[in-house]
């Protein structure tokens, strides 16, 4: 198996819609050897988002925003992706993505020769990982996931046999949680502090997607004993916006449109907050 010749790939997608791919990931096997591997944000059709997707993969409008759409990135993936042979876990899907996006764009689309590990294995490619020892470094990260996908196929094509007492049965978190919704005395500012000069004194603040390193209510907390005014809801009269991963996109394009009509919303990431935390 060591003539192995073939393109592992992964799809992640904005919303429901097959067609909104905003992230592919490949790697290309070459005599059973890794000889490239890539990765790519691409902007969905209308940058749209929909919030429960972003939490899975933890990309957002922010992240595409300036990234190219399928047309230009198809022109330089397209050589590892046509004449060879595909594989992909769950194999029905990406290739539904794939095609999905090119036919939005009008892009002929190639017949592709695609084998699945899916198919081959009956499990999920986190099980499949964990059975065939394939350390998986960030599930749902294209790249990442073609990782695994393309060590799995090169493990099953040489008869190695899953070892299922090694899979983890502990059921995954939801990846939803974390954008439970403020309330209670957290959303009252405490102005009657020392410290006036922090950044966050008086100034009108909201978040929006998971943050990793802290939860929203302790972020909340720090920061209305900074003398914040926390609010549920973008408006005009917003300072800044803290933004984790699967942030809502309605908020996003919310302050896209307020700042083009005057506003002046800082959006601030998660590493920046913590440092202004300190």
């Amino acid at each position: 198996m060591n003539h192995l010749n073939f393109t592992a790939f992964d799809t992640e997608t904005a919303t429901a819609n097959p067609a909104s791919i905003c992230q592919v990931g490949f790697v290309v096997v070459t005599d059973g050897q890794v000889t490239l591997e890539r990765s790519y944000l691409i902007q969905p059709p209308g940058n749209e988002y929909e919030a429960r997707h972003s939490c899975i993969h933890g990309i957002d409008a922010l992240d595409t925003k300036e990234q190219p759409a399928i047309p230009v990135i198809w022109e330089e993936i397209r050589p590892y992706f046509v004449d060879t042979l595909l594989v992909a876990h769950n194999a029905n899907f990406d290739l539904n993505v794939l095609n999905s996006a090119l036919d939005h764009y009008g892009i002929t689309k190639p017949v592709f020769n695609c084998d699945c590990t899916y198919r081959l294995s009956g499990l999920s490619l986190k099980a499949l990982s964990e059975a065939l020892k394939i350390d998986m470094t960030k599930h749902h990260d294209a790249l990442s996931d073609a990782r695994c996908c393309a060590q799995a196929y090169m493990s099953l094509k040489k008869g190695i046999i899953p070892d299922h007492s090694l899979i983890n049965d502990a059921g995954t978190s939801d990846p939803f949680a974390g954008h439970e919704r403020l309330s209670g005395a957290v959303l009252k500012p405490n102005l009657e502090i020392e410290n006036i000069d922090n950044p966050f004194y008086s100034k009108k603040v909201v978040f929006t997607g998971v943050l990793e390193t802290i939860t929203r209510g302790e972020a909340a907390d720090a920061i209305q004993k900074m003398g914040a005014d926390i609010d549920s809801g973008v408006n005009k009269r917003t300072d800044y916006v803290i933004v984790g991963h699967g942030a809502g996109p309605s908020k996003l394009k919310k302050i896209d449109d307020l700042n083009a009509s005057g506003s002046n919303i800082k959006i601030i990431r998660e590493e920046e907050f913590l440092e202004m935390i300190k």
